[in-house]
């Protein structure tokens, strides 16, 4: 592992056994009062106050009875390196910067660089600069308010953005959380080195990050990496994916494969969820800090309404979710006990059946005891405003999936079309029965899709063996011709269609008979070649192999044509932070108008085999799949090659056989 993929300890910021506070004030008035509410022991330092807002107050750092493990450093910029070396001197290891931002002018970022290269000596930790700090329920170094409602989890939530993380702490009675860490500018600890915490720590059951910049993208994999291994799921919330690509591609696959879908590729290899907004994010969390996760999409509901049932189906649809026909003797089972069903269907609309007492409750059992859901859904509108009446039987039948969740080991979600706050009743007992409660149709089937999907990732580390040597067709930087890009691919066992060089047009009869009929005729040049007339197809004579050999200018390549079928690209592209992405999709000449399925690459088999079928492509041979572990290998063992573009890969009835190939090299990126 590099430096830059270094996992750095963060635990003494997240559960420090003693803090000081530099400088308090009323305007530092909220982190005072969470420190002062918090289990951990704290003291001020300020040099004319005794007291501040509670707090006991010393007039010097070197007044100090004891080190302490974190300091929350609130003095200004002028005064923060004294202060922080100080501390360091005296053995603090660990250190919240609330400020050095904009307020610090241009002094700022050279007061940042010094401290930080001062910590990096020392083995310090700081969390910031221009950040909200650690929110933590029950107090903590945290600048903004922390209410009661925020609730300790089984969440861990790391937020470039200090507005994202306090949204978190300001949504109610909602997930249940282990921390909310605010990295702002991240100094010296980011948020690969919380995910590497979260990775480690038994109280966190899944990890939600919000991403502005990656700022050490191998520490980030090895980060995902590490949570996937413990089977924690994260979910992730990137901005700034608008911009354009870094650089023009000369392959297809690198004018389809972005920097964003080198982000996205990237998660998708190590199982990460990612998420398009923020309620996405929350009622995913939410599900994934219980401790019944769906194991699967197949879910059964119990609803009050024949309209939430329609939205339901409609949006489970739409996100990979299964509302799955009853079995039939649950059908029967139901229509013998509730006559009034008639025709019982999955999701089940209970109003008006019998009593909610007898109804909810009894055909949530009935549900449950098939085995044949991974989720049980009780659908009611869930609302503070809905009257105490009404509450009673809500209240009844939340209630009522606890009990059978509990019974059956099945896991529940309780989901309604509000989102508004519910009555603390139906809160209190979502606590007692874990339940998670999903606010809107469309958010709640997005959540259910996404933690029922959830898996461990395949093996990630492949085993290839001793590396292929391609060094003596490595010579220039570019796009290399297609006959020695193909060449290369064929050394490492990708099929391509037999083929041979010609110099003259008296060469291309007989080299076209020794191929067999038909052949195409191919100028031995510079990518797209379809898109430029170099390519001639349907040659089927030898005097017709002659004549496009001439056109072509007497230079060119002869190839055996394989017959129609479908059209298949699988690529490379080397994204500069994230590395090897591997791509599949339909290819051809409208590949750039279909977007291919891509993950970080290398891949396993059993991982190209999904890629291949996420990608809506049939794979008879299974060359599509191996190709993909194919090029994960080249990528690997020459980091040389920057592209690699295999298109179109033509599947038909008797075998899978490349056409065309394109390989580029930057030989700065081997060094």
């Amino acid at each position: 592992m590099t430096m830059n993929a270094e996992l750095r300890p963060v635990h003494t910021l997240i559960d420090p056994s003693s803090s000081v506070i530099i400088g308090p004030s009323i305007r530092s008035a909220a982190v005072v009062r969470n420190m002062l509410a918090s289990k951990i022991p704290v003291v001020g330092v300020h040099p004319s106050k005794d007291d501040v807002l509670g707090l006991k107050c010393l007039p010097s750092i070197s007044a100090l009875e004891t080190t302490p493990d974190l300091a929350v450093v609130m003095v200004g910029h002028g005064r923060v390196e004294e202060a922080v070396y100080e501390l360091m001197d005296r053995g603090t290891r660990a250190f919240f910067f609330p400020g050095l931002g904009s307020e610090a002018g241009a002094d700022g970022p050279l007061i940042a660089a010094r401290i930080r290269e001062r910590a990096a000596a020392n083995g310090s930790m700081i969390i910031g600069q221009n950040c909200m700090g650690i929110a933590k329920p029950g107090g903590s170094p945290w600048i903004g308010s922390i209410s009661d409602s925020f609730v300790s989890g089984h969440v861990g939530i790391s937020a470039q953005s200090g507005s994202i993380a306090e949204a978190f702490t300001t949504i109610g009675p909602r997930i249940g959380f282990r921390f909310i860490a605010s990295t702002g500018s991240e100094l010296n600890r980011d948020v690969s080195d919380f995910m590497s915490f979260m990775a480690d720590d038994e109280e966190t059951r899944a990890v939600g990050i919000f991403i502005e910049t990656i700022r050490r993208p191998e520490a980030f994999i090895a980060a995902l990496e590490k949570c996937a291994a413990a089977g924690k799921p994260v979910v992730a919330l990137k901005v700034g994916k608008s911009g354009v690509a870094k650089r023009i591609a000369l392959a297809h696959t690198g004018a389809v494969v972005g920097s964003n879908q080198a982000f996205s590729a990237t998660l998708k290899r190590f199982s990460a969820i990612e998420v398009e907004d923020f309620p996405e994010m929350v009622e995913t969390l939410e599900v994934l800090g219980k401790k019944r996760r769906p194991r699967g999409v197949r879910v059964a509901a119990v609803s009050e309404s024949g309209g939430e049932c329609g939205l339901m189906a409609d949006r489970a649809e739409k996100n990979g979710v299964s509302f799955a026909p009853l079995p039939e003797n649950t059908a029967i089972a139901l229509n013998k006990e509730f006559p009034n069903y008639q025709h019982p269907q999955n999701p089940l609309d209970a109003w008006g059946v019998d009593t909610p007492e007898i109804v909810f409750p009894r055909s949530m059992e009935m549900l449950a005891e098939s085995g044949a859901y991974d989720t049980l859904i009780a659908q009611v509108d869930i609302s503070r405003f809905r009257g105490d009446d009404e509450l009673v039987w809500c209240n009844m039948v939340v209630e009522s999936l606890g009990k059978t969740a509990e019974k059956y080991n099945i896991a529940p979600a309780v989901v309604s079309v509000h989102s508004v706050d519910a009555p603390q009743s139906i809160l209190d007992i979502c606590t007692q029965y874990d339940l998670p409660l999903l606010r809107g149709i469309n958010a709640a089937m997005q959540a259910l899709g996404h933690s029922g999907r959830w898996s461990k990732p395949s093996s990630i580390h492949q085993d290839f063996g001793t590396p292929i040597s391609i060094s003596d067709m490595v010579t220039r930087d570019g796009a290399l011709p297609e006959y020695e890009s193909a060449e290369i691919l064929e050394r490492y066992g990708l099929p391509i269609a037999s083929r041979k060089r010609v110099t003259s047009a008296d060469q291309a009869g007989p080299v076209a008979t020794s191929l067999g009929f038909p052949v195409v005729v191919k100028s031995d040049g510079p990518a797209h070649k379809s898109a430029g007339g170099g390519v001639i197809l349907n040659i089927n004579t030898a005097a017709d192999a002659i004549a496009a050999v001439e056109k072509l200018g007497g230079v060119a390549f002869i190839a055996a044509q394989i017959p129609k079928g479908v059209e298949a690209l699988v690529g490379m592209v080397r994204d500069e932070e994230f590395g090897p992405i591997l791509a599949v999709g339909h290819g051809g000449v409208t590949v750039e108008s279909n977007k291919p399925v891509t993950m970080l690459g290398p891949v396993d088999l059993k991982t190209a085999q999904l890629m291949v079928k996420e990608a809506g492509l049939e794979d008879p041979h299974g060359v599509l799949s191996a190709s993909l572990v194919t090029l994960g290998r080249v990528a690997a063992e020459h980091p040389e090659i920057v592209e690699i573009d295999v298109n179109p890969m033509i599947v038909y009835d008797k075998a899978t056989i490349a056409v065309d190939a394109l390989v580029v090299i930057s030989t700065e990126n081997g060094k």
